[in-house]
């Protein structure tokens, strides 16, 4: 990348953040217009509680969409790891224990993506399509289309614990955006996703282990939907097979939405990511306080999601003329 397009990449990503700050401050003064309760300490709660679990997975799929990939396999690995905790913690198996198998299981979902997207030579899309439906069918078996409840009381209470009056989701998330954020700046590993998902070819001759980067990429993702199906369990005290229903289109949304594009690879960040998740679930709680059906929200998701693909090929055709 030569000066003139780090100029104008830096321009493209500041006027996106822009873009994204004024919508969020234009719907949020709307929505505190319309409503006195839209700003207050209580709606603010559900605003992030509705979002938590998508924003945390969010950081993953960032990372495999600039690596160039996708990955739908989070809409059954979440639910699929609060399901196996669940039987875990019944089964008088430790808290803590519980949780490492249900992450190495994750992994293992991760690693067997890469596995047959390397090995079938099939677009990740189709690949983890499969994975994700054989999921739920093995979700759906398990449970018997039930929830699993009657969990350990020492489960149930992680619940309620609040750290500085947070719950553990929140902290969870914040402490996984820090590092996200520091890291996609400031490692080596993070910056060669961005090589990678640019040129793969370029990035082989190179000397990185595109194989293994790709691995990885796929772990961290399927790790980070385990995390989100462990709250999920640990904010209702509960486990089902309906959890993170369509959880892979929301997520893919934001960080679509975000600036990260889905028809080319090695562009995208993990601050738009984060500006967002939180456009996203402003504009879902400002569903709810408008009272406007519920069933219109996929609807809109689709439009963003439209709408951020057509914006992403646009940037793209001007940085090919500004080259």
């Amino acid at each position: 990348m030569n000066k003139r397009e780090r100029i104008f990449s830096v321009k493209q990503i500041n006027f996106h953040y822009l873009v994204l700050l004024l919508l969020i401050l234009i719907v949020t003064v709307v929505m505190a217009v319309r409503s006195p309760y839209f700003l207050t300490g209580s709606n603010l709660q559900v605003l992030i509680d509705t979002f938590i679990m998508e924003a945390i997975m969010a950081l993953g799929m960032t990372m495999v969409i600039i690596s160039g990939g996708i990955d739908l396999t989070i809409a059954g690995i979440l639910p699929f790891s609060s399901i196996v905790l669940a039987l875990l913690l019944m089964n008088k198996v430790p808290f803590a224990a519980a949780v490492l198998l249900v992450l190495l299981a994750a992994a293992v979902i991760g690693t067997i993506t890469n596995t047959l997207r390397r090995s079938l030579h099939l677009h990740p899309m189709v690949v983890t399509m499969a994975i994700a439906a054989v999921l739920k069918g093995v979700d759906l078996t398990i449970t018997g289309g039930s929830a699993i409840s009657g969990l350990p009381d020492s489960f149930v209470r992680l619940g309620s614990v609040r750290i500085l009056g947070m719950p553990v989701s929140w902290i969870v998330y914040i402490i996984l955006a820090i590092i996200f954020l520091y890291f996609s700046k400031n490692n080596r590993w993070f910056l060669q996703v961005f090589f990678v998902g640019g040129n793969e070819d370029a990035a082989r001759l190179s000397g990185i282990k595109v194989e293994a980067l790709y691995r990885n990429v796929y772990i961290i993702s399927a790790s980070l939907a385990a995390v989100a199906g462990i709250l999920t369990a640990i904010t209702y005290s509960s486990a089902s097979y309906s959890y993170g229903t369509n959880a892979d289109l929301r997520v893919i949304t934001t960080v679509a939405i975000g600036g990260t594009s889905l028809t080319h690879g090695g562009s995208g960040s993990v601050a738009g990511t984060l500006l967002g998740t939180l456009f996203m679930a402003i504009i879902y709680n400002a569903f709810v306080m408008s009272g406007i059906s519920t069933y219109y929200q996929d609807v809109v998701t689709g439009a963003f999601l439209i709408l951020a693909v057509l914006l992403s090929e646009g940037i793209k055709v001007l940085k090919e003329r500004k080259s």
